[in-house]
């Protein structure tokens, strides 16, 4: 449901502090209503919404519903003016859904357009150690990554994830095919 904002004069507000609008550069301002609704999704996602930037936005919103000025909510929130301005113009054009988003983009991965072949090679034959897995990457695809970056390429986009690997200890009086022999029974047993 969409919030009801009317431009008015600023000798349209009464000055009871709860509806205060926001000063725009001109003697109008903008007045926010909120719904009900609204205010029970702000009061609630302030504290409990799994993102903390939203967080801090629905507090800009709620200071806003109880009449604070745009220096008083930049104050409280410690934020910028131009911040709170932009929240309440998120708030203004798309509601709280507009709120709640970000649009953020990084740099794009350069390996990304080589996830299968890169995906294909280390299912066949896993890299022991991220050196290992940084040179067959540059063999393949000529790109050359630090070790930090392999990694974070490694367990986010191909899902792979590093083992501790150790020798299987052999008892000092039996060879290794004789304990081998063994095992291999105590696994059938088990199944």
């Amino acid at each position: 449901m969409m919030s009801q904002i009317a431009l008015c004069w600023e000798s349209d507000f009464e000055d009871d502090g709860f509806l205060r609008g926001a000063y725009s550069g001109d003697t109008r301002m903008r007045r926010f209503h909120f719904t009900e609704e609204e205010h029970n999704d702000i009061a609630k996602e302030r504290f409990y919404h799994p993102n903390r930037r939203v967080q801090r936005r629905m507090e800009i919103l709620w200071l806003k519903r109880h009449g604070e000025t745009h220096q008083r909510i930049a104050e409280l929130t410690e934020v910028t003016r131009r911040t709170v301005q932009r929240v309440l113009d998120l708030f203004f054009e798309g509601g709280l859904d507009a709120v709640r988003q970000f649009h953020e983009q990084g740099r794009p991965n350069g390996l990304t357009p080589h996830v299968k072949s890169l995906e294909e090679e280390f299912r066949q034959r896993p890299p022991k150690v991220v050196a290992e897995a940084c040179d067959r990457i540059e063999k393949l695809t000529g790109l050359r990554r630090q070790p930090t970056q392999v990694r974070l390429f490694l367990r986010e986009t191909l899902g792979l994830r590093w083992r501790k690997v150790a020798a299987i200890a052999v008892p000092p009086k039996k060879s290794v095919e004789e304990h081998a022999a063994t095992q291999a029974a105590f696994l059938k047993e088990r199944a």
